[in-house]
């Protein structure tokens, strides 16, 4: 984490002394969903559901040099997705049945590196840094905090196109993650990775 924020700076300071810089606002939707390798625990078994719409805001840059580009972001997350419960627990002496729904807010942070494949059409792919605000589940018993079953941080990737048109920039991206993002689920043990298709739209300001 460390290395590849001394890496950003060090760009970042190359690029604004000899490329090119952009800044601005950023917004899209996302189709994400959980995968899950649950383990049965009495019983009951989480099992994977549908993917959920989720959406996210926040800030772009972007410094060129040459051919090259590097975009960090930092936008503010929310994903999760569709679950099904095989089974039941017992939960605070209540009986739990269903668990509809994984929701997650996330300050996430990518840093795509790139080029321009076309005078508009651009190719990149990076790491990304993603920090869990708070995490919760649908069930039948209301929303349920669920946080302290997930990693404070994790470290994924990023990849995808990108097209340039006037002042806006249009991203579609596949994220995944490159470990485990939670182990458990109200008791229900289970290896979680949270992956996502986005797209963005930014607007340059200068």
């Amino acid at each position: 984490m460390r290395r590849i924020v001394l890496s950003i700076l060090a760009i970042s300071i190359c690029g604004l002394s000899y490329g090119q810089f952009m800044i601005g606002p950023k917004v899209g939707i996302s189709s994400s969903k959980v995968d899950l390798d649950p383990l049965a625990v009495d019983g009951a078994q989480l099992l994977s559901g549908d993917a959920v719409v989720g959406f996210h805001a926040g800030a772009f840059a972007r410094i060129t040099l040459g051919s090259l580009y590097v975009q960090p972001e930092a936008l503010f997350t929310q994903s999760g997705g569709g679950t099904t419960l095989d089974g039941e627990i017992t939960l605070d002496n209540k009986v739990l049945k269903d668990i509809s729904e994984l929701n997650y807010n996330k300050l996430d942070v990518p840093v795509m590196v790139g080029t321009k494949l076309a005078k508009i059409l651009r190719l990149q792919a990076g790491p990304t840094v993603s920090i869990l605000l708070n995490a919760d589940a649908k069930t039948d018993l209301g929303d349920i905090d669920i946080k302290s079953g997930y990693e404070d941080a994790t470290v994924g990737y990023q990849a995808g196109i990108g097209v340039d048109i006037w002042n806006l920039v249009l991203d579609l991206k596949y994220e995944g993650n490159l470990s485990t993002f939670g182990d458990q689920v109200l008791g229900i043990q289970t290896d979680q990775r949270n992956n996502q298709w986005i797209f963005s739209v930014g607007f340059k300001l200068f």
